[in-house]
């Protein structure tokens, strides 16, 4: 009996804990999900397949075409020949199959090799499109990671906010006993009444902002909301991480890379669509089995026969619809090489402008947990000084503000230099 109440009892602590677990989300449980249910990598992982069953088909075009195919008359009138054999004209019908089975193939040996570069622009766009789905996870993985550092600093901005509330409360319910008591004047409560009405209106703007973030978050992950908490710690800045970082000679970030292969992509449709004017030759061989002396099915009457030779098509002239498709195939070349331009001139603004914002933001971050420091210590002093009759309520509150504020002002350093290292990451394709 004691063993199965333990069992039990285990039971039941092992089943909580993994409830408190479920109710919480950590960093890496938002990136293990947002890696496995992101509509946006799904959708570059499905892009990519297409992109692959593309290439299939490119291929395609150099494998011989078979086709069989078959019919069977179930009524006929033939159309008449007339024909003169010596004598007076007579009428015959037209020897036609009653039932007929046809397979035939063709191989294109040659196109002035349009289908080779149309089958490498194919294999150009697959390529692309492997590495805009690695880099769709790479992104969703660092947009992840400033949504979530966003939650933690919402969260730890409305403690600061209750922490001041708290405070002005405490400050007026001195106020109006030091007021009462004749120790204090109307002056010091309106005072404090003023800047408790503006701590409580920040504070629902920090409820606001926890409650929207943590949803961002969430919707980004691509889950529904079911109460999750969102714990972990901001990370610390530390300006030494990217102090002797060098702009890369080679870009690496695989959505440029993705844009250079999509232009390499868009020059070979080009070619391919500039060879329309050269001849077609193709090989083919047709075998045919026929009855055209009866109508039955499971007759004896078949015959058969066979074709083989050579074809050549020339598109002469088709209204230049074919010349329109090339100056298309043009136009979206141009398109290409100037969305890669576009991308490495700005691929080199980001990596100058979030490096300089880290560098920054950690330095703030630095002077900032100085700031709070200093300001805690003057807290201290204050709150002394007031004990001893030397300073007053309200030159204990005016620290208290300037340590509020210090706090608030260390945690917005924090989560900048946060941002700004993820997007420096997502400015070099890789992570520090």
């Amino acid at each position: 009996m004691k063993n199965i109440k333990f069992a039990i009892t285990l039971s039941t602590m092992l089943l909580a804990s993994i409830a408190v677990r479920a109710e919480t989300l950590t960093l890496s449980d938002s990136l293990n999900i947002a890696n496995g249910s992101s509509p946006q990598v799904k959708k570059a992982e499905a892009a990519k397949d297409e992109a692959s069953w593309k290439k299939v088909e490119a291929y395609s075009v150099f494998m011989p075409r078979v086709t069989v195919g078959g019919s069977h008359l179930l009524d006929e009138k033939f159309m008449l020949q007339r024909v003169t054999l010596g004598g007076p004209p007579t009428t015959i019908e037209m020897i036609q199959p009653y039932t007929i089975w046809t397979a035939r193939a063709e191989w294109m040996f040659f196109d002035g090799l349009a289908n080779w570069d149309r089958f490498k622009s194919m294999s150009y766009g697959a390529s692309a499109a492997e590495k805009e789905a690695d880099w769709a996870k790479f992104q969703v993985s660092q947009e992840t990671k400033m949504k979530f550092y966003k939650a933690l600093a919402a969260i730890e901005l409305e403690k600061v906010s209750y922490q001041n509330v708290r405070t002005l409360e405490d400050h007026l319910s001195r106020a109006k006993a030091f007021l009462k008591s004749g120790a204090g004047t109307s002056f010091d409560v309106l005072r404090v009444e003023v800047q408790l009405g503006e701590a409580q209106s920040e504070t629902l703007n920090a409820q606001d902002n926890t409650v929207l973030s943590r949803q961002n978050l969430l919707v980004g992950l691509g889950v529904e909301d079911s109460g999750q908490q969102i714990t972990g710690e901001l990370p610390t800045p530390d300006a030494q991480k990217v102090a002797n970082l060098k702009k890369p000679e080679k870009i690496e970030r695989l959505d440029y890379q993705a844009i250079a292969d999509r232009e390499l992509a868009s020059h070979k449709a080009w070619l391919a669509a500039y060879k329309h004017w050269i001849p077609k030759f193709s090989l083919f061989g047709q075998a045919d089995y026929y009855n055209n002396i009866s109508k039955g099915l499971t007759d004896q009457d078949f015959n058969n026969a066979y074709s083989f030779g050579v074809n050549m098509t020339w598109n002469v002239f088709d209204g230049f619809a074919s010349s329109a498709q090339a100056a298309q195939a043009d136009a979206r070349q141009v398109q290409a090489q100037e969305t890669t331009r576009q991308a490495k001139l700005k691929t080199s603004f980001d990596f100058d402008f979030w490096k300089r914002r880290y560098m920054y933001s950690a330095a703030l971050y630095k002077a900032k947990t100085v700031d709070v420091e200093k300001a805690q210590e003057s807290v201290r002093l204050a709150t002394q000084s007031f004990k001893a009759g030397t300073r007053t309520s309200s030159e204990v509150l005016d620290a208290e503000l300037d340590l509020f504020r210090a706090r608030a002002g260390l945690v917005n350093a924090q989560v900048n230099a946060s941002e700004a290292l993820v997007n420096l990451e997502l400015a070099l394709g890789k992570e520090l």
